[in-house]
C-alpha cells in the first residue's frame, strides 16, 4: 500500500539547524511519484528561507536512497512528472545550504541525479549509483546538468553512456561520494557530517558554499572573456 501523498515525504528539524529530509516510500524503494517530488522541492524551498536552517540531509526510508521514478505510476516523459522534476532541480541548485546526502542502497535515473546534486555524499560498499537513461531512449537532461556543472564531460559521458552500476569503491575513487563506510553506516556517517557541518559558527557551512557558488560563477564569466 502506497504512503498517502502528505507523508511521501517527512522532514525533521534539530537544534542544532540540521534539517532532515525522508523520502518515505519504502515499500517502493522510495520511487519518485509527482506528489512525492513536488514535496521534496516544498521541502528545499522551506529550508532555503528558513533562518534556522543551517544544512540538509537527505536521504531514505528503509534503508535505500530512490529506485527512480516509479514506473507503476509514471511515464518517462510525462508533462507532470518532468515539470516537477525540473521544478526540484532547481531548488536544488538554489538552496544555497549546505546539502549532504546518504546514498544507502541505490541511486537509479531520475534519483541518481538528485543525488549527484548533494554537497557531501556518503556511500556504503555496495551502495550504487546507475544512470541508466539511455538504454531507454530517454532524456537525462538532470544528471546531465549536476555531472557537467561539477564534473567533467568525460565523466559525464563514462556514467551516461555506459549505463552500468556504479558501486562505493568506484563512486569514492571517481570523486562523486565524499566518503564510503560500511552499509549499515551510511546514514549514522552522513547525520554526523549533517550535524558537523549545521553547528559551524556564523552559519559558516552556508557562508562557504555561498562563496564558492560566486567565485564559480566569477571563472566562468572570465573563461568566456579570454
Amino acid at each position: 500500500m502506497s504512503h498517502p501523498e502528505t507523508d511521501a515525504v517527512l522532514i525533521r528539524h534539530h537544534p542544532s539547524g540540521r534539517l532532515d529530509i525522508e523520502m518515505n516510500r519504502p515499500e517502493r524503494k522510495n520511487a519518485l511519484t509527482v506528489p512525492m517530488v513536488i514535496q521534496l522541492a516544498d521541502a528545499l524551498a522551506d529550508a532555503r528561507v528558513d533562518d534556522t536552517v543551517t544544512a540538509v540531509l537527505l536521504h531514505g526510508a528503509g534503508g535505500c536512497f530512490s529506485s527512480g521514478l516509479d514506473l507503476a505510476e509514471v511515464r518517462p516523459g510525462d508533462p507532470e512528472i518532468s515539470a516537477a522534476i525540473a521544478e526540484l532541480h532547481t531548488r536544488l541548485a538554489v538552496l544555497g545550504k549546505p546539502l549532504i546526502g546518504a546514498l544507502q542502497r541505490a541511486a537509479v535515473n531520475g534519483a541518481a541525479a538528485i543525488a549527484l546534486a548533494c554537497d557531501l555524499l556518503v556511500v556504503g560498499q555496495t551502495s550504487f549509483l546507475m544512470v541508466g537513461e539511455a538504454q531507454m531512449g530517454v532524456a537525462a537532461p538532470h544528471n546531465l546538468r549536476w555531472l557537467l556543472a561539477k564534473y567533467d564531460v568525460h565523466q559525464a559521458l563514462q556514467l551516461t553512456l555506459g549505463c552500468e552500476r556504479q558501486y562505493g569503491p568506484a563512486l569514492l575513487r571517481r570523486n562523486f561520494a565524499y566518503d564510503m563506510v560500511p552499509d549499515d553506516r551510511v546514514l549514522a556517517r552522513a547525520t554526523e557530517l549533517a550535524e558537523k557541518v549545521a553547528a559551524y559558527p556564523h552559519g559558516g557551512g552556508i557562508a562557504m558554499k555561498q562563496a564558492i557558488i560566486a567565485l564559480e560563477g566569477i571563472a566562468k564569466e572570465t573563461n568566456e572573456w579570454e
